[in-house]
């Protein structure tokens, strides 16, 4: 086999017997569970609990979340396509590919933030 296979299976065999050995330790080592009538019941801040947990949340926050990951996301694989077609002055192809890129992401983008105005209450 060739040096960087073995190495990568050397280094799988460790990482797993590394793993199953922590789970096991704990196991035989750590603290034994102790059951009581309280794990059972729901702890809030010491009060009784009283009402229904699901709340009426806003999700117009996760979708500017998601949009920002996909900016960020959009911006970091152009600035790695720009290095790596840094030198190459052959032609406009990889300009075409990069436009039509960006075009794509934006458009995708502008959908979904324009469905959110729908979500807004």
């Amino acid at each position: 086999m060739e040096a960087g296979v073995t190495t990568f299976l050397v280094f799988v065999v460790i990482a797993t017997a590394f793993g199953i050995g922590s789970i096991v330790a704990n196991r035989v080592l750590g603290a034994k569970r102790r059951k009581s009538y309280l794990q059972l019941t729901t702890y809030e801040c010491g009060e009784e609990a009283e009402g229904e947990a699901q709340i009426d949340f806003p999700t117009q926050h996760y979708t500017f979340a998601i949009v920002f990951v996909a900016v960020d996301v959009l911006g970091f694989l152009l600035a790695l396509w720009g290095l790596t077609f840094r030198g190459s002055n052959s032609s406009w192809y990889p300009v075409f590919i990069a436009v039509g890129f960006t075009g794509l992401a934006i458009t995708g983008i502008y959908y979904a933030l324009s469905g959110e105005k729908k979500w807004v209450v």
